[in-house]
C-alpha cells in the first residue's frame, strides 16, 4: 500500500541515520585511542580531580606552619621578639580561600561530560533505539505481527533505558509513541478522534506516518 510505503521509508531513514551515527562514533573513539588523545584526556581529568586535595593539603600545611610559629614564639619569646600578626593574617587568607573554593565547588558542582563519555553515550543510545525500537517495529509491521507491536509499545512504557535513549536521540516522547502504537492496534474501533489528536502531538515521523495512513484510509472509505 502506498501509505505503508511511506511508513517504511521513514523507518528506513531512521535506521540509516542511527547506523551512520554508530559508525561515526566508533570511528571517532578509535581515532582518539590511536592518537593517544583519550589517554591524555583521562590523565588531565584525573589531575583536575586532584586539585581539591591539593588545596586541602595547602590549608593543612599552613595550619601546621602557624602552630609551629606559635610554639617557637612561646618557647623563645624572651630571646626572639616575634610578632605573629602578619603570619596569622597570611595563613588565614591562604587557608580560608581554598576552603571556600572547595565548598563552593562541592555545592555547585556541574557534571561536565567528557568527549569520550559523550561519544560512548551517543553510540549506546543509537544502538538501543535501533535494536529495541526501529528494527523490531519494521519487522512487526512487515509481518503484521500485532503481538510484537504490543510488546514494543509496552517496552516504550516500562524500559527506562529505551525511553531515555529515545528522548536523548530526539526521536520523540516515548509515552506518546506507545499510545500511537496502541491506537494502531485498536484501529478497528472508533478511535478516529484520538488518532487525529495523537498525530498532532507525535514528533516521531514513522509513527506519525503510520497514524496518518489510518486517517487516509478512513477518508477513502467515506
Amino acid at each position: 500500500m502506498r501509505g505503508m510505503e511511506k511508513v517504511f521509508k521513514e523507518i528506513e531513514k531512521r535506521i540509516k541515520r542511527l547506523e551512520a551515527e554508530i559508525e561515526l562514533a566508533e570511528k571517532r573513539l578509535e581515532l582518539l585511542e590511536e592518537t593517544g588523545a583519550a589517554h591524555k584526556y583521562q590523565i588531565w581529568e584525573k589531575r583536575k580531580s586532584y586539585s581539591e586535595y591539593y588545596l586541602i593539603f595547602i590549608a593543612i600545611w599552613m595550619i601546621m606552619g602557624l602552630m609551629l610559629l606559635l610554639y617557637i614564639k612561646n618557647k623563645y619569646a624572651q630571646r626572639i621578639p616575634l610578632s605573629l600578626t602578619p603570619y596569622i593574617i597570611l595563613a588565614f587568607v591562604l587557608i580560608i580561600l581554598p576552603l571556600i573554593y572547595v565548598v563552593w565547588k562541592f555545592m555547585y558542582k556541574e557534571e561536565i561530560e567528557s568527549p569520550l563519555e559523550y561519544l560512548s553515550k551517543r553510540e549506546k543510545n543509537a544502538r538501543i533505539v535501533l535494536n529495541a525500537f526501529y528494527l523490531p517495529l519494521k519487522e512487526a509491521l512487515e509481518n503484521e505481527n500485532e503481538e510484537k507491536l504490543r510488546r514494543i509499545a509496552d517496552n516504550l512504557l516500562t524500559s527506562e533505558g529505551l525511553a531515555r535513549a529515545i528522548e536523548e536521540e530526539n526521536e520523540g516522547d516515548p509515552k506518546v509513541m506507545a499510545y500511537a502504537i496502541y491506537l494502531y492496534l485498536n484501529r478497528d474501533k472508533d478511535v478516529k478522534d484520538e488518532i487525529e489528536e495523537t498525530v498532532k502531538l507525535l514528533r516521531n515521523k514513522p509513527l506519525k506516518a503510520l497514524l496518518s495512513f489510518l486517517l487516509e484510509k478512513d477518508r477513502e472509505t467515506l
